[in-house]
């Protein structure tokens, strides 16, 4: 009886939390994940994770998929004080740039800002982004998760805003990033998606108090006429130029409105 007793309790500690298997822990793929996200989840580099798990490509990691965790580094040994006067400064975590990649998407992702991730990488402010760059993520400069009500004041990060001028008075031109993903500030449905003059592709955007949502300038789109968005909905990309515009303009009842004073929601 003892012995089975000790059998059924050695089993369950094994077993019990899922993700111990024959002396290896196992991390479960969820949607969403990264393997930059996973890695600094456990406290390990990327390199070490896909190292293990034969990654070549972190961009086909799938959800579901089980991947082996690496052991962290070992901790200090004897003649070691056990406890320091202040601890040492943590080094900022790395991350390797995959294809479709962008540094809006990647600050994003991490809490940041583009503006710190330039800063800390020592990079210009036209910097185009390639696979496999190797980027420093800031970590004392936290900022809440996209999309929050001031992360929505503006489709694109601005690197400058001016107001539009000419025919397209009333509106504003905000100089962005490279293919730079282009946002929707408001729900709403899509009314127009597609080239117009001059503008390479528009899309526009109608909420459900009638006011027209207008964004200009994207060389990609992502959605298509018919569309429901949310507030934050990816709407295109911008073109991969150094510091390409958008033209945000918004209309309530033929009449262009101040986009800084346009409702967001």
């Amino acid at each position: 009886m003892r012995k089975f007793i000790f059998f059924i309790t050695f089993y369950f500690s094994i077993f019990s939390r899922g993700a111990v298997i024959f002396g290896e822990d196992f991390h479960t793929v969820k949607k969403g994940e990264t393997i930059y996200s996973i890695a600094l989840s456990y406290a390990v580099s990327t390199e070490a994770f896909m190292k293990l798990n034969g990654i070549t490509d972190p961009a086909k990691l799938k959800a579901g998929q089980k991947l082996k965790i690496p052991q962290k580094m070992d901790a200090p040994k004897a003649n070691t004080p056990e406890k320091s006067a202040s601890p040492p400064k943590q080094a900022n975590p790395e991350y390797v740039a995959v294809k479709n990649d962008t540094l809006f998407g990647i600050a994003k992702r991490n809490g940041t800002t583009v503006s710190a991730l330039l800063k800390l990488n020592e990079l210009p402010s036209n910097y185009l982004l390639k696979t496999g760059d190797r980027l420093k993520i800031p970590h004392e400069e936290v900022h809440a998760p996209f999309p929050s009500k001031a992360a929505l004041e503006w489709p694109v990060t601005v690197k400058s805003i001016t107001k539009s001028t000419g025919k397209i008075a009333g509106g504003v031109v905000i100089t962005s990033y490279a293919a730079e993903i282009v946002r929707s500030v408001t729900k709403g449905v899509v009314q127009s998606a597609g080239p117009y003059l001059n503008y390479r592709k528009v899309v526009i955007v109608k909420n459900e108090s009638g006011w027209l949502y207008i964004y200009g300038g994207c060389e990609q789109l992502s959605v298509k006429q018919g569309d429901k968005v949310g507030a934050g909905t990816e709407l295109g990309r911008l073109s991969t130029d150094a510091s390409p515009q958008l033209l945000f303009m918004v209309d309530k009842d033929g009449v262009y409105v101040d986009p800084a004073k346009a409702p967001r929601d």
